[in-house]
């Protein structure tokens, strides 16, 4: 078999065994435990519909058909309502919100008892590195589930029209409730473009202009790194002014960055001799939120670092600033 040909031979390969593994289990993924539930299925139409669904990949991100084969691996992210989340790739950036609103509206009645059913309502603007145009949309997601039997080892619900895929240029998301009105769970592949996301506290939907979308994408060596259910995220090292690394060039980079044994661990490399580095942290981000948990002039190219992290903390952002 020749070199080229191999990567589509490896798709078809995948959804062969995705279409075996969806013959067999119906399953959908849990809002409240983030567990994937199977139960089993009678026909073959609702296979052909999920697969025909381009979210699909998200739902069976994370199970395992068999301990050496694995699919990719997801990433999950809360939103609060009201708030916009920034996503940046390389080549564009997409601001999105969801609209905050009362619990009654966002819980939708229905005849009988059973239901289950949650929407949310978003609206996005999508920036466009390479021409400069903004692109506004707007959508809205929903959760429709019926609940077939109900034991004392769990439920078994029936999708009765969900639709919980959120799309935006390059950008592909799977939705799911977390709290109904004001907060929402995000699901996305660890493969995708996407560089970095945040939703910092202090941003208006509104107010976000094209140089702040262009700050933005051309922020450097933004990294995150997650383990198990913490995830780190780390910006630098690079020249800041204000919140957000400059174009400046630097030579440093992150060697890697791993939590184990409670603590956040990290290997710098390139580092300029000449220089100070601080590291700094942030449970949240905010502007004026950080705080200096380590700073020291490189003596050498190479320089290891770790800092506590307690259990409770699921989310830590730091950043490395190269000063003078």
């Amino acid at each position: 078999m020749t070199p080229d040909k191999r990567p589509a031979m490896r798709w078809v390969f995948f959804i062969l065994l995705t279409l075996g593994a969806l013959l067999g289990f119906r399953f959908r993924l849990s809002r409240r435990t983030n567990l994937v539930k199977l139960r089993p299925i009678s026909d073959v139409i609702w296979v052909m519909k999920w697969i025909s669904k381009a979210w699909a990949v998200l739902v069976i991100c994370g199970l395992s058909l068999a301990p050496s084969f694995a699919f990719a691996v997801c990433k999950t992210v809360r939103v609060e309502h009201g708030r916009p989340l920034v996503v940046v790739s390389a080549k564009a950036v997409l601001l999105l919100e969801f609209l905050k609103e009362p619990i009654a509206e966002a819980l939708i009645p229905h005849e009988g008892s059973g239901w289950e059913h949650c929407r949310a309502r978003y609206r996005y603007r999508l920036f466009d590195g390479a021409t400069g145009s903004v692109t506004n949309g707007e959508g809205m997601v929903e959760e429709i589930y019926r609940i077939v039997s109900s034991n004392a080892t769990g439920r078994q619900v029936e999708d009765m029209g969900s639709r919980t895929g959120i799309g935006a240029g390059e950008f592909g998301f799977g939705w799911s409730q977390a709290t109904a009105g004001s907060r929402s769970w995000l699901y996305y592949q660890a493969t995708s473009g996407i560089r970095f996301i945040q939703q910092p506290q202090r941003i208006n939907f509104d107010a976000v202009n094209p140089e702040l979308y262009r700050r933005y994408l051309t922020s450097k060596n933004v990294e995150e790194f997650v383990s198990a259910s913490q995830t780190v995220q780390v910006i630098g090292p690079a020249v800041f002014s204000g919140d957000l690394p400059t174009e400046t060039p630097v030579s440093a980079r992150i060697q890697s960055c791993r939590v184990q044994d409670g603590a956040v661990e990290m290997k710098l490399s390139n580092l300029n001799t000449n220089k100070n580095y601080v590291i700094e942290s942030s449970y949240e981000l905010k502007t004026g939120d950080w705080t200096a948990v380590h700073s020291f002039p490189a003596r050498e190219p190479n320089h290891e670092w770790s800092d506590p992290l307690a259990k409770e903390i699921s989310v830590v952002f730091y950043r490395i600033r190269e000063g003078q």
